[in-house]
């Protein structure tokens, strides 16, 4: 599977500015002076790899036929709205519930960036009930650590009813590609498009090709000569 010249360019960009952050945080410390502007810097640069990230994942997913991606698209395009003024301070003299947007827009946007992983990753029955369990209980999180920030009345039990949501989403998002490895069969799977004598062309998502077709281009199956 050849990757697209624009995800190419997509994830060079992701890489120029993680060389950049580590660029500007190893200048802070030789200098010895780390300022709060370096500081600010470095999180907008985290900033823009994690947005950027969820965004790629939700395109991917939208390549994958799931329109539902676009949602998360459009959700790192708001966080990342949210997220940079606070980080550059321009919430400062508005009070902390312009934090408590950016830090609840944060979570929420990790639930997404989880799920759709996750579903990527995911194959046969077994990965994709997984990558379910795995949205769901980083969208059960997301709301329950919301709900935590919004909230002036913080428990001891709330806390740890969080932290036990959170494990088992991340449980759930990591033994979704071990249980998909592990429970793939041996030989490809799938649904009969059509047959010529002894050769069937099916649709997998056990593994195959993955032609990079130009809009338009259509499989096609015929007889030599």
């Amino acid at each position: 599977m050849s990757i697209r010249p624009s995800a190419r360019f997509a994830w060079a960009v992701a890489a120029v500015l993680a060389v950049v952050a580590a660029l500007v945080a190893l200048f802070s410390i030789v200098r010895g002076d780390f300022s709060e502007t370096d500081g600010r810097i470095i999180a907008t640069l985290a900033l823009v790899l994690f947005t950027g990230g969820a965004s790629f994942a939700g395109l991917t997913v939208v390549e994958r036929g799931q329109r539902v991606g676009w949602a998360l698209v459009a959700g790192a395009t708001l966080g990342f709205l949210l997220v940079l003024p606070a980080i550059w301070g321009t919430f400062e003299e508005s009070g902390d519930s312009d934090w408590e947007l950016a830090w609840a827009a944060l979570a929420t946007l990790l639930a997404g960036l989880l799920w759709a992983t996750a579903w990527l990753m995911a194959r046969g029955a077994a990965g994709e009930r997984l990558a379910l369990a795995a949205g769901v209980l980083s969208a059960l999180a997301a709301l329950l650590t919301d709900v935590a920030v919004w909230t002036d009345d913080r428990y001891d039990g709330w806390g740890k009813a969080l932290a036990a949501v959170w494990i088992l989403a991340v449980l759930a998002y990591v033994l979704t590609p071990l249980v998909s490895r592990l429970t793939s069969s041996s030989h490809t799977t799938g649904r009969v498009l059509a047959t010529l004598d002894d050769v069937e062309l099916v649709v997998t998502t056990d593994g195959g090709l993955e032609p990079n077709l130009a809009p338009g281009e259509r499989l096609l199956l015929r007889r030599r000569g």
